[in-house]
């Protein structure tokens, strides 16, 4: 089989680029960070840290369901976010990690995203059917599935549109 030959969107040899790239892939860990830090913030003994784990609870409301049995737990508390939503960051956050570390960023063939697309599809949608029961390895691997495909969508618009601004 003869391969063709993949389409470059970014190499280092755009520094605005580049710099976008990492305040990106920096803001995803910050939020990742802030994810994984709350429920230890809030078993701590100071006050403070407390509020503060509290804080980044009451922040992420709008963002995620936070329905307990459906969150992974640490320090013997849910996490702000279910575990499907703390898939899709934390594969975003290497994605958006993978794509900082290469020298180069390659557009993918559109059946890869069909893949990913379809791979969630299957876990997301019986569970929401009623057609079978709400399992945790489920919301974790469509979580998973959905990162890569939402953050590499994001990065490739990002970059598609900057290369284009710049003709």
């Amino acid at each position: 089989m003869k391969r063709t030959e993949q389409i470059v969107l970014w190499s280092e040899a755009d520094p605005v680029l580049r710099k976008l790239l990492v305040a990106g892939f920096l803001l995803s860990a910050l939020w990742l960070t802030a994810i994984v830090a709350a429920p230890v913030l809030v078993a701590a003994k100071s006050r403070f840290l407390q509020m503060a784990g509290s804080a980044i609870y009451f922040f992420m409301d709008p963002v995620c369901h936070q329905l307990t049995a459906r969150c992974l737990f640490i320090s013997g508390l849910p996490m702000p976010v279910c575990a499907r939503c703390f898939s899709i960051y934390a594969a975003g956050t290497v994605v958006a990690g993978v794509a900082v570390a290469k020298k180069a960023f390659y557009l993918w063939p559109v059946r890869w995203y069909a893949f990913l697309a379809a791979g969630a599809a299957i876990l997301i949608v019986p569970e929401k059917a009623g057609w079978a029961g709400d399992y945790m390895e489920a919301r974790i691997l469509a979580g998973v599935l959905l990162g890569v495909l939402i953050f590499r969508l994001i990065l490739e618009a990002v970059v598609y549109g900057k290369r284009k601004r710049n003709g």
